[in-house]
């Protein structure tokens, strides 16, 4: 908390809700998805740290008060979270983006661009409306594997680069959405640009 009683992290997570809900229904530029990502990523590790300090570091506040009932928003903040937790460790760039896409498969391609598209976070309803499979078990399988070949997994969350999101309960509940770590969006945004280029000119 800041000088004068003002609540940094609060204002933060009431714009965030209040963006999400303006834009809700909307279409929204990649690079406004890629904000909207890092900011609400932002909000929920500052909501984690708050808990891991106490509430003798921070003021006391009801974790429900802010929670939205409707179930799409609360994917929305988790996913946020889960995409939070990218390791430092890697080196994100265009070119090993890129690799980790061309030793995936197609569907594997298709679920990083639609991740992108939503900013790096979305609910598994969403993305199987945008890419079209049923089923997003191989996608992920795929690119797990392919951030393994390059060397990375280790340094990620629970070795993969696909974050799963698990709702209402984060061990017993079906999958509810899925994450690629926050600090890859940028790169993965241009990777995804390349490989689709490549793809159009193959086809002509």
């Amino acid at each position: 908390m800041s000088e004068a009683g003002f609540d940094d992290l609060e204002f933060a997570r009431q714009q965030l809700h209040l963006v999400v809900e303006e834009t809700s229904g909307t279409e929204m530029t990649p690079q406004d998805r890629v904000q909207l990502g890092l900011l609400a990523a932002q909000v929920a590790l500052g909501d984690r740290l708050s808990a891991l300090l106490g509430d003798d570091a921070v003021a006391e506040t009801d974790p429900t008060e802010h929670r939205s009932t409707d179930t799409r928003l609360a994917v929305v903040d988790e996913l946020a979270l889960a995409a939070g937790k990218a390791s430092k460790d890697v080196q994100w760039t265009p070119a090993l983006s890129e690799r980790i896409l061309r030793s995936s498969t197609s569907s594997g391609y298709r679920l990083v661009q639609a991740l992108v598209a939503e900013g790096g976070s979305a609910s598994v309803a969403r993305l199987v409306e945008l890419t079209g499979d049923p089923l997003l078990r191989s996608a992920t399988q795929s690119l797990n594997m392919a951030a393994r070949r390059e060397g990375i997994a280790h340094t990620l969350p629970e070795r993969r680069l696909i974050q799963a999101y698990r709702y209402p309960n984060p061990l017993t509940s079906k999958v509810a959405g899925y994450a690629l770590p926050v600090e890859s969006i940028p790169s993965f945004t241009t990777a995804v640009e390349l490989v689709g280029e490549l793809h159009r000119r193959l086809n002509e």
